[in-house]
Order: structure tokens, then C-alpha cells, then sequence
């Protein structure tokens, strides 16, 4: 299947690598461009995917690509830096321990579920810088500001910040709707907070790790509705249903029933139960696989 993208500038000399459907595995990539380098923020899914990207690039620059950030540890956020030889690569150190573990597993754990997924060319390449909290990059007379944010989308979730552009690339922190967001491996109640914290810097350009640019902060409240739609409804699930898997299929998506990914209610309020049941932040879910295989049969049975 050919998919579709756009190279979309979204500033003086910052561009956005789109993906729109946004879908499972169809992420966003950006680049920031100055005098002599350039910055590019995520690699993506497979080979022909990143091969554009690259593409595009060279159309309105020559620099060399000198840093590549990784917002966190998805794999279709990192699995093609090996596509960029000669980037430095920067990432939270949580996301870094993330793909040592895949590179050491030596296979894709995502192969059988998402069988119709274009996988070829991906690797694991464990970064070579990694950050704690804070770390700052000057392009010319630009700062560009890579800032953890804690427990949100996942473990080791940063966002890029260029103040002087008013530019933000989120990673999975946003979900432009109608992309879902996705807890599974994270924690929802920071991912609220988080969410309310980029609405609050001074910028007015977000491009988020799926679906399309938003310039304004309409998407990121309307993505902190939908989490604090699912934490209620676990709430309230949770009385009468222990099994969030059984619980997904009582709620009432209402409006988000439109939106791309749905099924990601049934990872997202397991997340939710742990949290409510007194659970710390992200902790491992055991079932975790169990969970995935449900998603996909509720995708597949409300296709049908």
C-alpha cells in the first residue's frame, strides 16, 4: 500500500514530515534547518518511508544532518536512524535502555499483529547521547530546547521546543485528533498534565508524533478531554467490572467512536484501572500482549 505524506513548512526553515491517516505505525518527523546543519527530530517506520523524508529534505537544504532527537521509545519514532550515518542521536535515557532491549531481543514484536505493516529496513540503534531532564542545542541564533516531561505517553517521552519559531514537536504527546492517544505504556494522569503544560508554553505550531499539524492549542485539549473521558469511565467501570478488557466493550465512545485507532480504549483503560487500583505510574502490566491481541480483535470486530 503507497502512503501518503506531505512535507509541510511550518516556520522559516522548519519543516514537518506528515503522515495525515496517522494510523498505527504512521508517525510524523520534522527538521530544523540553519546556516551550516541540520536538526531532525524522529526517524520513521520502515526504509521507504525515511528515504522520503530524506528526499524532502534535500530539496530545500544541503546541510549536513548533524543531530537526530528521538522523543521517546516507539519503535516507529527510532527504528530508521540508521538511515542518518552521520547524526549524532539524542533521546531520554529511559528511551535509550528501551532500545537496547529490542536490539537485544533481535526481533519485531510487532510482526504478527500488525501483519498488513510495511517493517522493512527497521533496526534498533541504541543512541548516543542521552539526556535527564534538560538539554539545549543552538542552530544559528536559535535555542532548541529538548525537555523531559516525565511519565505521560510513555517512559521517556521529550518535546522539542524552538521558542524563537514558536514551534513544538510534541512526539506521542500529542495525537492530533482524530488520532487517539495511547496510555498503555505510560501514565495517564501525567499525560493530562503534560498536555496542559505544552498549552502553556509560547508557541503556536505543534506537530505531533501522529496526525496533522495543529496551530493551535484546540488539539491539545481536545486530546486531555479524551484521557480524562477514559479515567472517568474506569471510574466508573470499575464498580461492577474488574477486567478493563471486558469493561471496553460497555463504553460508550460517543464522539471519539469517529476517531482513528479507537481500539487503543482497551489499552488505555487498563492503564486506568492500574492507576485507580493505587498502582505506581506506568508500572508493567502483566498481561500487556494479552492486552495488544484484544485491541486488534476490537479494531477488526468493529470494522466488520
Amino acid at each position: 500500500m503507497e502512503v501518503q505524506y506531505k512535507f509541510e513548512r511550518i516556520s522559516d526553515n522548519v519543516y514537518a514530515f506528515i503522515q495525515p491517516n496517522g494510523d498505527w505505525f504512521l508517525s510524523n518527523a520534522g527538521v530544523i534547518i540553519g546556516k551550516n546543519y541540520a536538526i531532525v527530530v524522529d526517524s520513521l517506520t520502515n526504509e521507504k518511508m525515511t528515504k522520503q523524508f530524506i528526499s524532502e529534505i534535500r530539496k530545500v537544504t544541503d546541510k549536513p544532518i548533524k543531530y537526530l532527537i528521538n522523543t521517546h521509545e516507539h519503535e516507529d519514532h527510532l527504528w530508521t536512524n540508521h538511515l542518518f550515518p552521520n547524526a549524532i542521536t539524542i533521546c531520554h535515557k529511559n528511551c535509550r535502555e528501551k532500545v537496547v532491549e529490542g536490539m537485544k531481543r533481535g526481533s519485531n514484536p510487532y510482526e504478527k499483529l500488525f501483519s498488513t505493516i510495511d517493517f522493512s529496513g527497521y533496526k534498533y540503534t541504541p543512541q548516543e547521547v542521552v539526556i535527564d531532564d534538560e538539554m539545549r542545542i543552538f542552530i544559528d541564533d536559535d535555542e532548541v530546547r529538548i525537555a523531559y516531561v516525565g511519565y505521560a505517553h510513555t517512559i521517556s517521552d521529550i518535546y522539542v521546543y524552538v521558542p524563537n519559531k514558536k514551534v513544538v514537536f510534541t512526539g506521542d504527546l500529542l495525537f492530533s485528533p482524530p488520532c487517539t492517544p495511547f496510555a498503555l505504556m505510560g501514565y495517564i494522569q501525567g499525560y493530562i498534565n503534560t498536555l496542559e503544560n505544552l498549552a502553556n508554553l509560547n508557541a503556536e505550531v505543534y506537530v505531533p508524533g501522529h496526525g496533522e499539524v495543529s496551530y493551535d492549542r484546540k488539539t491539545l485539549y481536545e486530546s486531555r478531554d479524551y484521557l480524562i473521558f477514559v479515567r472517568d469511565e474506569a471510574r466508573k467501570l470499575m464498580k461492577n467490572i474488574d477486567d478493563p478488557i471486558r469493561a471496553a466493550y460497555q463504553v460508550n465512545l460517543g464522539k471519539y467512536e469517529e476517531w482513528i485507532s479507537k481500539e487503543r480504549i482497551i489499552g488505555n483503560l487498563a492503564r486506568a484501572y492500574s492507576e485507580l487500583k493505587g498502582n505506581p505510574p506506568a508500572s508493567k502490566l502483566e498481561n500487556i500482549d494479552k492486552i495488544l491481541v484484544e485491541m486488534v480483535k476490537y479494531r477488526k470486530r468493529k470494522v466488520e
